[in-house]
């Protein structure tokens, strides 16, 4: 679960008890937004993919990986 914590004078989203992301200017209401929006995509199914998506990942992954082995 994410929450806004002040850290060392800084406020801070943590995630479980760990600091994920420091909040420039101290904008509690940004963090507290973007904790609340965190919080609800935890919690929402996982990305779908089909059959085909799946299959296209898999060729554009292994062309990346040799590419980048050859680099």
């Amino acid at each position: 679960m994410y929450s806004t914590k002040l850290a060392h004078g800084l406020l801070t989203i943590q995630r479980n008890g760990r600091n994920v992301l420091r909040v420039w200017d101290k904008n509690l209401q940004f963090a507290n937004e973007l904790c609340e929006l965190l919080n609800e995509l935890e919690g929402g199914p996982k990305l779908l993919l089909n059959d085909e998506d799946r299959k296209w990942l898999k060729e554009i992954d292994g062309t990346f990986c040799r590419e980048v082995q050859h680099a």
